[in-house]
């Protein structure tokens, strides 16, 4: 089996997050891709849409694609990405843990035509968007799942498009994505696609226990940008931060030729590794935190879709 992890391009504003995964590739014998979005026939606008055709494009060579985006890095090289492939899903997406919507930043591609033809129907979505404000790909995920995997329930969708079409800022975002997130429900399992739930995925923001991890939770971290780093001090409680400056969990850089299967031994910081249980604690919280903003949302509901259409 070969698995490519698919970082979008090489940056140095994400360089700690790209030498680990590069480094976790060598020690698991996993190809490595690193692609420039330009380099391929892929003309869409935006370029949050461009890099789904690009995956959809590359995929073809290989049995499983994981897209990486440049700013996740590998915290623990001992995780295999087979502990979550499924030859009978297509499609695994993940859902982000701070709202209600599936993670487009990381996600893993079956060689199908169903999967191909799927992420590049997605990447098209950039070129028939309404004038009205969605976001990115992140905004627009739930509803391309929705019309993907529940083709007739038109009149539950009617309301959500009407919400979607009057969208003008990042709240009315969050309102359509709710609607649309009432249609696909709890489950996982939709025939060929699985959307893994909160915390269960293989990548997990930094932020959400302040840059602490632990080795039997977790895999991948998101959002390790080089402008963002900051210094460790010396006590760093675990809980809930901004998602912006992060810690390195690393004790010292990289050095990718050393990386290789007899060397998969990484240092630590000590002071960034945390209890399992405290913060499996400090998750369920926050997701307790978070359902209650998802039901807040839901309330605003029929205020978005019975607002008059804005004249510009």
């Amino acid at each position: 089996m070969r698995v490519a992890p698919a970082p979008r391009k090489k940056s140095r504003s994400s360089r700690h997050a790209l030498d680990t995964v590069q480094c976790y590739a060598k020690i698991q014998g996993y190809t490595f891709l690193l692609f420039n979005d330009s380099s391929y026939d892929c003309r869409h606008k935006d370029h949050f849409f461009r890099r789904h055709c690009v995956v959809s494009k590359t995929a073809i060579n290989y049995d499983f694609t994981v897209f990486i985006d440049a700013d996740i890095g590998v915290v623990n090289p001992n995780r295999r990405i087979e502990e979550f492939l499924d030859d009978s899903k297509d499609l695994i997406f993940y859902d982000r843990f701070w709202n209600w919507e599936v993670a487009m930043g990381s996600y893993i591609v079956r060689n199908t035509s169903f999967a191909r033809e799927a992420l590049m129907d997605f990447a098209n979505y950039d070129l028939n968007l309404p004038k009205s404000f969605y976001g990115n790909d992140n905004g627009i995920i739930n509803r391309f799942l929705v019309k993907l995997l529940f083709p007739n329930a038109q009149i539950a969708m009617n309301d959500c498009e009407k919400m979607f079409n009057k969208s003008e800022n990042f709240n009315d975002v969050s309102i359509f994505e709710a609607c649309f997130r009432t249609i696909l429900g709890a489950s996982q399992d939709f025939g060929k696609v699985r959307i893994i739930r909160k915390g269960h995925g293989w990548v997990r923001d930094h932020w959400l226990d302040n840059s602490k991890w632990n080795p039997d939770l977790d895999f991948m971290l998101h959002d390790w940008k080089e402008g963002n780093l900051n210094e460790t001090p010396e006590n760093v409680k675990l809980a809930a931060g901004s998602n912006g400056g992060w810690y390195n969990p690393l004790a010292g850089p990289i050095d990718l030729d050393k990386c290789g299967p007899l060397n998969s031994t990484w240092e630590y910081d000590p002071r960034l590794i945390a209890d399992k249980s405290e913060m499996q604690e400090n998750h369920r919280n926050y997701e307790i935190y978070v359902n209650s903003n998802y039901i807040q949302t839901l309330a605003k509901m029929e205020e978005l879709k019975n607002r008059p259409v804005s004249v510009n």
